[in-house]
């Protein structure tokens, strides 16, 4: 029985530890995402394949085409079209709960450089 024991709780150990939220990959980000604000002018992000985001801030601003890399363990980098992929290019953090099915993206748009902002995104 004590054979069976130890055996058991490795395995469960295992599965638990599988568990855990991990970096997205392109194919769980694909879809379109809406910011979680009380702002009634939300931002949202759709992306795509082909390394293709449609980012729209507020409900009266045009929509920015741009191409997208997911690097790294946690980043996500935006470049204008013409300059994907070695490019000028911004970066920003990424992080994504499998879970809550949430994506945060770190200064989306910066206003201050000492100032970092934080925008959570839910699908939409």
């Amino acid at each position: 029985m004590k054979r069976l024991l130890i055996p058991s709780f490795l395995i469960l150990m295992l599965v638990v530890a599988c568990n855990k939220d991990e970096f997205p990959d392109e194919f769980s980000i694909i879809g379109a995402w809406i910011e979680q604000t009380s702002d009634t002018s939300k931002v949202e992000i759709e992306f795509r394949s082909g390394n293709r985001v449609f980012l729209k801030s507020g409900s009266h601003q045009p929509v920015d085409t741009l191409r997208y890399k997911l690097d790294k363990t946690d980043e996500l980098q935006l470049f204008q079209p013409s300059g994907y992929p070695d490019g000028t290019r911004t970066y920003h953090k990424l992080g994504y709960s499998q879970k809550k099915k949430e994506l945060t993206i770190s200064d989306l748009f910066p206003s201050l450089p000492a100032e970092s902002t934080e925008m959570v995104f839910k699908r939409k």
